[in-house]
């Protein structure tokens, strides 16, 4: 395969399909073999114990990994040229077959992950910017929020806003206003936590 997984865990938007297609950020685990863990109330899960298979999407759009966390993605930024959920963002993307083990005890399944194709349709040459993984890391904590409602997942967006106001250019900036928009406008106690740790609408 030539796309290789570094040890660790790499950030990707997972794309999966059952009547329409569906997305979400996910890392991808590579301890010696590929898996993710996956909450079994997502679709995400859902498609995948229907289907078996599930597609990582690179994409360097911050603001993608942003509506795909919290929103139904449109049919249309997926391509239509691919059998495989692949959105048009995609600069590559794996496709895998999966294997699931339930866990009975945990809110999340391991998922292993059998890369059975990829595909790079352009190597970017993308230096590293702050604000960009900012966008990611205060992404993943909004979603951990959502799920686990523990406010301490709250207490770093002003350091990632401020990191992504002074590092970021446009479309970073839009993507932690979608972001607090989302928390906002989910609860009003949300909205209420927010404003209590410093942030601003």
């Amino acid at each position: 395969m030539e796309i290789e997984f570094r040890e660790g865990i790499s950030e990707v938007i997972a794309t999966t399909r059952n009547d329409r297609p569906n997305a979400a950020p996910m890392g991808i685990i590579n301890r010696g073999f590929l898996y993710a863990l996956i909450y079994k109330d997502s679709h995400t899960f859902l498609n995948v114990k229907k289907n078996n298979e599930m597609v990582a999407n690179f994409v360097l759009d911050p603001l993608l990994y942003v509506k795909t966390a919290f929103d139904d993605v449109d049919p249309s930024l997926f391509r239509s040229d691919e059998d495989a959920p692949v959105l048009t963002a995609a600069y590559a993307w794996v496709e895998f077959a999966c294997t699931i083990q339930e866990r009975s005890t945990q809110k999340t399944a391991l998922v292993k992950l059998h890369p059975t194709r990829s595909v790079i349709l352009q190597r970017p040459i993308s230096p590293v910017n702050r604000a960009f993984y900012a966008v990611l890391e205060a992404t993943i904590h909004a979603t951990r929020y959502k799920t686990l409602k523990d406010p301490k997942y709250l207490e770093c967006m002003p350091h990632y806003e401020s990191i992504i106001r002074k590092c970021g250019g446009k479309t970073e900036v839009e993507g932690v206003h979608g972001l607090k928009k989302y928390l906002l406008n989910r609860r009003s106690r949300c909205r209420i936590e927010i404003i209590a740790i410093g942030g601003k609408e």
